[in-house]
């Protein structure tokens, strides 16, 4: 396997924690947000949005998938952690450190100074992120994180006929 390993000890034994690089597929990242009970996106969605995406990273432990991350942003100044997700069994035995520090260590390899890294933490999961750096917003001198969920608008008959010619 290609990529880092690390070695946390959680409960009662240590757990040896693989990461692969950019092995993120879409079959595979619906499968794990579904396992934990998130959105699910169709196949094909998932591989558009992969597709687009900067960087993703896949977490084995004992040759077993244990959670996943990708990057998404302009890939110099503004950079998007996204779907860091680690399956519920391997939880708290440093799967999701390890997939943070994978996606961080790629970003400072492309970005330039004063970049800028943000998410959107699963509620209850915030401290987390602090724990390893990020700011909890609001906070002085920055405004609240922010987010919207959009679903796409259908196009009218006449507007599919107009556009069903361009190319």
């Amino acid at each position: 396997m290609i990529g880092l390993e690390e070695t946390h000890r959680g409960g009662e034994r240590a757990m040896c924690i693989s990461i692969q690089q950019d092995a993120l597929t879409a079959e595979l990242y619906v499968s794990v947000r579904d396992a934990v009970g998130f959105y699910h996106y169709d196949r094909e969605d998932a591989r558009m949005a992969l597709d687009g995406g900067l960087y993703s990273v896949v977490a084995y432990v004992d040759g077993q998938v244990a959670g996943i991350g990708r990057v998404v942003g302009d890939g110099r100044i503004a950079f998007f952690i996204k779907d860091l997700v680690v399956l519920p069994q391997y939880q708290g035995g440093g799967v999701g450190t390890a997939v943070l520090r994978a996606l961080i260590t790629r970003i400072r390899e492309h970005c330039c100074n004063h970049a800028y890294i943000g998410l959107m933490a699963t509620p209850g999961k915030e401290s987390f992120y602090e724990e390893h750096g990020f700011l909890r917003r609001p906070a002085p001198g920055y405004g609240s994180g922010l987010v919207q969920f959009v679903d796409p608008v259908p196009l009218s008959a006449a507007e599919s006929t107009a556009t069903s010619g361009i190319k």
